[in-house]
């Protein structure tokens, strides 16, 4: 929200995999223009419903029920660019016509996608799963490989998402992130 704030000019977000809308709701408080894309048409409704909930009717939100990786080709077919990429893939889903996910294979796919519809002067691109078959390490290889390569001018943190057991002082292991954000 920070980085949003500080532009000091018109951001493009796109949300993928946006689930309840969260981050899409954080973008569009900024005034950030957001699109925010999910396979279920029961997640996309909540995010509408949190919309209202979060008095942004009046923010510019477009909820999309759509494949991922499918919308992302049309955007580069069409020309669009974001300022911004949020997505939280999961480990294992379908898209709306049956298309099938896999983290482990097609995670590399569409950050390389997502590569061409970023805009010039990009903030963040931010990737978060709950999925523990892959290492932080692989996420963060993943981004280096892709978007610093592109945009030399960040840089990436990746790690691991995790529950504490206080009792125990042990962290459970759910998932990991990798970010890459300009240099301020």
């Amino acid at each position: 929200m920070n980085k949003i704030e500080r532009a000091n000019r018109e951001i493009k977000v796109l949300n993928l995999f946006a689930y309840t809308g969260a981050a899409s709701m954080a973008a569009a408080s900024c005034h950030a223009k957001v699109v925010q894309v999910d396979a279920s048409r029961g997640m996309t409704d909540w995010a509408k419903e949190n919309m209202r909930l979060s008095h942004l009717e009046n923010e510019e939100i477009h909820f999309i029920v759509d494949d991922c990786v499918k919308f992302v080709s049309r955007e580069i077919r069409r020309g669009n660019k974001y300022d911004a990429i949020v997505m939280d893939p999961p480990s294992y889903g379908r898209g709306p016509n049956k298309e099938v996910w896999k983290f482990e294979k097609n995670i590399y796919y569409l950050t390389d996608l997502c590569m061409q519809i970023l805009s010039d002067k990009p903030l963040f691109f931010l990737i978060n799963s709950y999925t523990t078959g892959i290492s932080s390490t692989v996420l963060e290889n993943i981004l280096k490989t892709t978007i610093l390569k592109k945009y030399p001018g960040g840089s990436v943190s990746a790690g691991e998402v995790g529950l504490p057991i206080i009792r125990d002082n042990m962290i459970l292991p759910c998932g990991i992130y990798g970010r890459w954000e300009e240099n301020d």
